[in-house]
């Protein structure tokens, strides 16, 4: 089990990701919103990850079972929706030559890095004041996976969607 600090740190990753929908990088999520509400260093954050007890994949675990602790009991039987995309992410060690299919630069290929992403959408009630309660889908970015060229984007994928399936075994 993490000791105490660690699990503050670990929770606040997760708030922030929630809160940023996004975990673009751990200083982005350290810039942008934890440095702004813990007052902790970024260090303390990489060092929290560093650890033997927290894995990514219990992160992305830890992530889906609060977004499904999100549903109210009058949504229990909504479907919930799995997402999978892939992304390039550039400037970083280890880049390949990647097809942009949606050019986004105006080039064909880019040197990149390539990330296949999950995202969990589950259904919350949405409160308009006069108006009758509405359901509305939250996206919760569950984990992210960097692609290299032993496995495809579709299995990376599939191992993402596995991970999270044990949670969802009943809907």
């Amino acid at each position: 089990m993490a000791t105490r600090p660690t699990r503050f740190l670990l929770i606040w990753l997760v708030i922030a990701q929630l809160a940023l929908q996004g975990f673009p990088s751990l200083r982005f999520l350290h810039r942008n919103f934890l440095s702004q509400v813990t007052h902790r260093c970024l260090n303390s954050y990489y060092w929290a990850l560093r650890n033997e007890i927290v894995t990514s994949r219990s992160l992305r675990l830890q992530t889906a079972e609060l977004a499904c602790s999100l549903i109210p009991a009058a949504l229990q039987n909504e479907p919930v929706f799995l997402s999978v995309d892939d992304t390039t992410v550039p400037k970083f060690d280890g880049v390949s030559t990647l097809h942009d299919h949606a050019c986004h630069t105006g080039k064909f290929y880019v040197n990149d890095h390539c990330f296949v992403s999950l995202t969990l959408s589950v259904p919350v009630l949405s409160h308009q004041e006069g108006k009758a309660l509405l359901i509305r889908y939250l996206a919760v970015p569950i984990g992210y996976r960097m692609w290299s060229k032993e496995r495809t984007k579709l299995e990376l994928a599939g191992d993402l969607i596995e991970e999270v399936m044990s949670l969802l075994k009943d809907r």
